[in-house]
């Protein structure tokens, strides 16, 4: 039985409506939007998992296959256990509230609905977009979450932002490159807060420009895909999990990149940054042997010689030829180009 705040609008009173499927799948069972009254929303569905990647269940069999589920205190042994496995975070009580029901401040006391409530709690907890939701909503720098259905769980529609085309690159007016200048210092202060105001800084291990996005009327970006969003620990964890390899590309996690040792094994810790992703990926563009082939979101022919230079140490710190970059932004070259871009983004809006 699916339980949850946005299944009545969305099954019977049916004032969930126009839904759209949407691109973004990261993986996912299913994605789309949907308008509810003036809200615009994002429907996510849990993502499809292989027979390696199952999940303990939440209930266990006795011999004559009757389910028994944990009590309420083993229930919350385990969500903290899941959210510090997941996350390296160990939860209060009230975060613990928050992430055990589907509802806060409402207690089911009808047992078969609680028991209901949390099998759907738990499906929706093993999704790393979900938790981080709920723990870090206050930071206000991901999509909020509305609520839920099922397994199926909802957030605010944040527009993506769109990927600069080459034409565009190429014939760019003075009031376009100022706003992809001004988008590239919303960028550089969202990885800043992504790496002071958490307990550990976040990465992010899977970078896309329609993976950042622009809430209407405001100033300040917010990152949309949360799937491959981790504390650093956990992102070593994942890179240096002892898995066999053969070059250096097995022990990658997405863009978080790590080494394969001289004995084959994955072993090392994350060793680039959000930063070098960051210029790499998004604001020079995609490379093939050193060349720029689809121009990102600061190479134009309105891109200063020294602006260029910067990018192309930002994206590659150690100059590597034969390898994908695997080294973190110095802080010397971090701090020139936020001051050059914060400075060229001064004077545009002075000028214009």
């Amino acid at each position: 039985m699916a339980m949850g705040v946005l299944c009545e609008p969305l099954c019977s009173e049916h004032s969930i409506h126009s839904l759209a499927c949407e691109s973004l799948h990261s993986g996912k069972e299913a994605v789309f939007s949907a308008n509810w009254e003036t809200t615009r929303l994002i429907f996510k569905a849990a993502r499809i998992r292989s027979p390696s990647e199952q999940y303990e269940s939440l209930h266990w069999l006795d011999t004559l296959g009757y389910k028994h589920y944990p009590s309420e205190n083993e229930f919350g042994k385990m969500i903290s256990d899941l959210v510090f496995s997941k996350l390296n975070v160990t939860i209060g009580k009230r975060q613990l509230e928050k992430l055990s029901r589907l509802r806060l401040g409402h207690e089911e006391t009808d047992e078969k609905r609680r028991e209901c409530e949390m099998e759907n709690v738990w499906s929706l907890l093993q999704e790393n977009e979900y938790i981080v939701s709920i723990l870090y909503e206050d930071r206000d720098l991901f999509p909020r979450l509305i609520g839920t259905c099922g397994t199926f769980y909802a957030v605010e529609y944040v527009r993506p932002i769109e990927t600069p085309t080459t034409v565009l690159a190429l014939s760019d007016t003075t009031p376009e490159w100022a706003k992809r200048i001004k988008l590239a210092v919303m960028i550089l202060d969202l990885l800043d807060e992504l790496a002071e105001n958490f307990p550990e800084p976040l990465y992010l291990c899977d970078v896309k420009i329609n993976h950042f996005g622009l809430p209407a009327g405001e100033q300040r970006l917010k990152f949309l895909d949360l799937d491959a969003v981790f504390p650093r620990s956990v992102a070593n964890r994942i890179t240096s999990d002892g898995r066999d390899c053969v070059k250096h590309e097995d022990c990658d996690y997405f863009d978080c990149r790590s080494l394969c040792s001289p004995n084959k094994r994955c072993e090392s810790p994350v060793l680039n940054d959000n930063l070098q992703i960051i210029c790499e990926k998004i604001f020079l563009g995609w490379t093939l042997s050193g060349t720029i082939i689809i121009p990102g979101l600061l190479m134009s022919r309105r891109t200063t010689g020294s602006l260029a230079v910067l990018l192309r140490q930002c994206a590659n710190p150690h100059g590597d030829l034969s390898h994908l970059p695997r080294a973190s932004v110095s802080s010397a070259v971090r701090t020139r180009l936020y001051d050059m871009l914060t400075e060229m983004d001064r004077q545009y809006a002075a000028s214009m």
